[in-house]
């Protein structure tokens, strides 16, 4: 499955580019309760509660940094199992800067295998859009603000 969007925010490419690599910053953003262990300046572990319709649990997982191109991209790889389920993320997110304002794109790869895929497949693509929507607007709302 594959997910794309992008938004603007009034903040300088340079400080959207640092909240963007800062897992304690974007950690904030997750609506979902979670908890993560920063391993070195690329790689991340935690787990995170979170489900489809009515198949809920907690997920476990590692999230890799593979490519920085600061302040333009940055290409980030995560891998989580739980509840039966497991999924791989292939995502990058490009910034770039006009008259005030940066621009934020994502594009993301999403393999999701296992009960979650096979019995939530009906509500998949509508809780990955929410929970996406979800996570960006609190980015927005949190450059926005500082």
């Amino acid at each position: 499955m594959r997910i794309e969007g992008e938004f603007s925010v009034p903040a300088p490419r340079d400080r959207v580019w640092q909240f963007f690599l800062s897992p304690h910053e974007l950690s904030g953003c997750v609506s979902d309760p979670h908890s993560f262990e920063v391993l070195d300046e690329n790689n991340f572990k935690g787990s995170i509660k979170a489900g489809v319709a009515f198949i809920r649990g907690t997920f476990t997982g590692s999230v890799t940094i593979v490519e920085r191109v600061p302040p333009e991209r940055a290409r980030i790889k995560a891998h989580g199992a739980g509840m039966g389920s497991a999924f791989d993320i292939d995502s990058t997110v490009e910034f770039s800067e006009s008259d005030g304002l940066t621009k934020i794109r994502y594009t993301a790869d999403v393999v999701i295998n296992g009960t979650v895929a096979t019995v939530g497949a009906r509500f998949l693509r509508g809780t990955i859009d929410k929970k996406t929507n979800e996570f960006f607007e609190n980015v927005r709302t949190k450059l926005t603000a500082g």
